[in-house]
């Protein structure tokens, strides 16, 4: 795919209840920009949280803009193995749903989250991220995705 044409989400696991209307609402106006610029792929990592917001929105918006792709890179085929049954649902309708879904290891490793977060960003030009700590998985992907000079519009602030 052409990273040209690709964004990538990273955001936290946990959002405030009260807060996830609003975040769902900046990242689809976020979307509907990027799809007016050209972008048709979004890829997601497939976790709870706002990844899974953000897979389930693109799903929405398929309806509506048909060109639009979302993709899944997935960091082991078993990261579901500690999500709650709704967690695991919505994870399987996702993935049922997703256009293309690669996975980077058979089982959980060390560094796969990493590295899954370092392939979104290397596959992209444009990031959108839900992230409000200065540490964690989040933040070293947005400070990842800067060094590789990749836009990235935040949400949830």
């Amino acid at each position: 795919m052409d990273k040209n044409i690709t964004c990538f989400f990273t955001g936290h696991r946990n959002i405030p209840h009260n807060k996830i209307e609003r975040i769902t609402a900046q990242v689809e106006r976020a979307v509907r920009v990027l799809y007016s610029r050209g972008y048709r792929s979004f890829i997601c990592g497939g976790a709870v949280g706002f990844d899974q917001l953000c897979a389930e929105l693109i799903l929405r918006l398929k309806s509506e803009l048909k060109d639009i792709e979302l993709r899944l890179i997935l960091p082991c085929l078993d990261q579901d193995k500690f999500f709650t049954e709704k967690q695991k649902e919505s994870y399987r309708k996702i993935r049922a749903a997703a256009d293309k879904i690669d996975v980077l290891y058979e089982n959980y490793t060390r560094s796969c989250m990493l590295e899954r977060n370092r392939r979104m960003a290397d596959e992209s030009s444009v990031c959108v991220a839900y992230c409000i700590k200065a540490t964690g998985g989040s933040a070293y992907t947005i400070r990842y995705a800067a060094k590789k000079h990749i836009l990235t519009y935040r949400v949830g602030l």
